[in-house]
């Protein structure tokens, strides 16, 4: 930790004045004097920055308080984690790298509790459990090496008894054993010397690393805590694996001395050649080390694990969000944002929000039915009705753009700045929502008004014709379908889990349809709690499966896996 070094305030450098820092701002990256400090925390753009002083910032380790808060190759600030990737990214990282990554979370969300959390209480634990190991084994050896000694005095005492026995010849037999048998002890002797300086050059590691550990719980800010854990979290793997690898080698074993007395000691002069002999043995440790790697890696693992194949999936009752409109609701669109927020369409034309209060805020009433409704981001939604598009604001209710189009637009979805539509009679269209130009990707003259259309890594999937469930790429080359092919099984909305599993709503049959990633597998799981499930949406990161019903009712379902660990 340099706690050594001055720091200079930043704004006063620029200005060709050198004075001493009193303060740090770890968003800004620069020191600050009390004067500067003072205008940093009025002017708008910093006025929530946190800084901290001077000698704090000095006590953190180098490698916490190098650590940026600005993405080095767009010079944007990070906004969000991406669980899939492990890594932190700005605006345009998503753009350019995540684009099609599930699950991305507010950054601002995550680090937020980041010192109380059990991350944090996991790496000090497993700290703890290193230098209580380490130090362990070092005291074992200590003891191992005592063990040895007095093995060897009983083992000499043993021959020196046997050789006064004898005559002047045994003189030299003893020699040889007793050389034999030290250097036996000297061969213990180094290697275990040897252990116990790695142990301790380990100890001295464990010992930097709860000192940094301690500094950053009480000097970091949020942001450092998390960025520096994840660095932490990667120096314990490592000495993880050091550690595991002595004790794949035998390192921890106890050592022995064994030796054997000559059957024929008392007929030496004539046919024994040697005293007796020596060898190093070996056993298990006799300590109990505190290893916990399997629970370790479940909890300092921010990537959910992948969900398998569609036998072992099963979908559980969670709850019910039931609300009132003041009339009959028949449900067409439905969307969640990522931060759970509801919207929903109904056939009548009304659009509103769903709250988790069970309350509906209506944005707007039109005159035909509301086909569908899709997020663009958490404050935009884009609404298809009346042969056309309009994007509209959430917070005022107010239409941003109207785009045109030749047919009715039944399933619509957001993807990378585009709108991926099913338009009756026309097939699958993608609009780009900053011109408005629109392109066909798949044709389908004979498309029908119940056919819903979703977005998941770069693949499009579809519902169509009461039956059918198609997948294509993104440039409208059909990889799969697949047709229920029975009477009154009517397909409607569709969503794709993490690992590409697909679900769809079964009308009129209350169930859900699951399909396997390539479309060659099929099985039907009953929803008791729903009788007409029209719409659904899969959330990656709760395992959260939200099914709304023609009446407009949502209900949650957890998604268990059988062999999810």
């Amino acid at each position: 930790m340099a706690t050594s070094r001055r720091v200079v305030c930043e704004i006063c450098e620029a200005q060709h004045i050198t004075k001493s820092a009193i303060y740090w701002c770890p968003e800004c990256e620069e020191g600050l004097c009390s004067i500067c400090q003072k205008h940093h925390s009025f002017s708008k753009g910093t006025r929530n920055h946190e800084t901290i002083s001077i000698e704090n910032y000095l006590k953190l380790p180098s490698s916490i308080s190098k650590i940026a808060t600005y993405c080095r190759e767009h010079n944007l600030k990070y906004q969000n984690y991406c669980p899939q990737h492990d890594k932190i990214c700005c605006a345009v990282c998503i753009s350019e790298l995540h684009k099609n990554c599930t699950g991305l979370q507010s950054l601002q969300e995550i680090v937020k509790f980041s010192k109380e959390s059990a991350w944090l209480e996991n790496i000090e634990k497993s700290l703890k459990d290193m230098r209580y190991n380490y130090e362990s084994i070092m005291k074992d050896k200590e003891r191992n090496l005592a063990t040895i000694e007095s093995q060897r005095i009983c083992f000499y005492n043993e021959i020196k008894h046997i050789r006064e026995k004898l005559n002047s010849h045994l003189d030299l037999l003893v020699k040889q054993i007793v050389v034999d048998l030290n250097s036996a002890e000297q061969e213990i002797k180094s290697k275990t010397e040897t252990l116990m300086s790695q142990l301790s050059e380990k100890i001295n590691t464990i010992e930097s690393l709860q000192t940094s550990m301690s500094s950053v719980k009480e000097y970091a800010t949020d942001l450092q805590t998390f960025l520096g854990s994840k660095s932490l979290e990667s120096e314990i793997q490592r000495e993880e694996i050091v550690f595991q690898s002595l004790i794949d080698d035998d390192s921890f074993h106890q050592t022995n001395l064994k030796s054997s007395i000559s059957e024929k000691i008392l007929d030496l002069l004539t046919t024994v050649k040697a005293f007796g002999s020596v060898s190093i043995e070996t056993s298990k440790p006799s300590i109990v080390l505190k290893t916990d790697k399997e629970k370790q890696a479940q909890i300092l693992s921010f990537v959910p694990h992948p969900f398998q194949s569609i036998e072992n999936i099963n979908i559980s009752f969670k709850s019910n969000l039931s609300f009132t409109t003041g009339n009959q609701f028949n449900l067409r669109g439905f969307s969640v944002s990522h931060n759970g927020l509801m919207v929903l369409s109904d056939f009548n034309g009304k659009l509103g929000i769903l709250h988790t209060n069970g309350t509906f805020d209506l944005i707007k009433k039109y005159s035909t039915s509301c086909n569908d409704v899709t997020f663009i981001d958490d404050t935009k939604i884009a609404v298809s009705a009346n042969k056309m598009i309009e994007i509209i604001k959430i917070g005022s209710k107010v239409r941003e753009k109207v785009i045109c189009l030749c047919g009715e637009c039944n399933g619509i979805c957001y993807n990378n700045g585009a709108l991926i539509c099913n338009v009756s009679s026309k097939g699958i269209q993608e609009v780009q929502l900053c011109n408005g130009k629109i392109t066909d990707l798949v044709i389908q003259k004979d498309l029908n008004d119940w056919s819903y259309i979703t977005v998941h890594k770069d693949k499009i999937y579809q519902t169509a014709s009461n039956t059918f469930v198609r997948c294509y790429t993104m440039n409208g080359v059909q990889l799969w379908e697949f047709n229920t092919k029975t009477p009154n099984r009517y397909v409607r909305g569709i969503t794709v889990d993490i690992s590409g599993n697909v679900y769809v709503a079964l009308y009129k049959v209350s169930s859900i349809l699951l399909l396997s990633s390539d479309g060659q597998r099929s099985r039907c799981v009953e929803l008791q709690e729903m009788a007409n499930p029209w719409r659904l949406h899969f959330n990656a990161q709760a395992k959260l499966l939200r099914v709304a019903g023609l009446d407009g009712s949502v209900l949650l379902y957890n998604i268990l896996v059988n062999d999810f660990c």
